[in-house]
């Protein structure tokens, strides 16, 4: 399996895992373990956090990519996104493709959400993905990981609705 491969497989094995309520931790303990291995504490949010484990994951054995993986993403959506800009490491873009991280920003931020990107159907302006912390309606906020979750690619600005931020791509950038 390519990086790619690798990112959406593993992505996907923890589809419908559900979270008790309140950010309280997760029903299944060998994931909530596997969260907090990635930063994730009491409370927070996790979209950010299961792309972060996923990655850790995945990158595990490639120290080219998981240095910057683990020192730049974060449980903030945003401040992962800026953190990769501003590193130069990782290649970052405005166009989504399978395997890559899109963030995504509530109104204009700070606020966001995060997740994978899974496969692109660009004829239909739709992405399918797979993120923690979400639900069959599209919050932001809810209680489980979906492995197919359909976002619209290109869209108005939305104030008060997710708009796409960046997209981080699993690869070195190149210099």
């Amino acid at each position: 399996m390519n990086w790619v491969e690798k990112i959406i497989a593993y992505a996907s094995w923890y589809d419908g895992r559900k979270e008790k309520k309140g950010n309280q931790g997760w029903e299944d303990a060998a994931f909530e373990k596997e969260m907090k291995s990635a930063g994730w504490y009491l409370g927070a949010a996790w979209c950010a956090f299961f792309v972060k484990m996923i990655f850790k994951k995945v990158f595990t054995n490639e120290p080219t990519l998981f240095g910057p993986v683990n020192r730049q993403f974060n449980g903030s959506a945003k401040q992962t996104a800026d953190n990769v800009v501003k590193a130069g490491d990782l290649e970052t873009g405005d166009v989504p493709e399978p395997g890559c991280v899109v963030v995504w920003l509530l109104g204009d931020g700070p606020s966001g959400h995060e997740g994978i990107v899974k496969s692109v159907d660009f004829k239909n302006n739709t992405m399918y993905c797979i993120e923690g912390n979400t639900n069959g309606g599209g919050s932001r906020e809810g209680d489980r990981v979906n492995a197919h979750k359909p976002r619209t690619i290109k869209r108005a600005f939305q104030p008060n609705g997710l708009n796409v931020y960046k997209y981080i791509y699993p690869r070195l950038k190149k210099k």
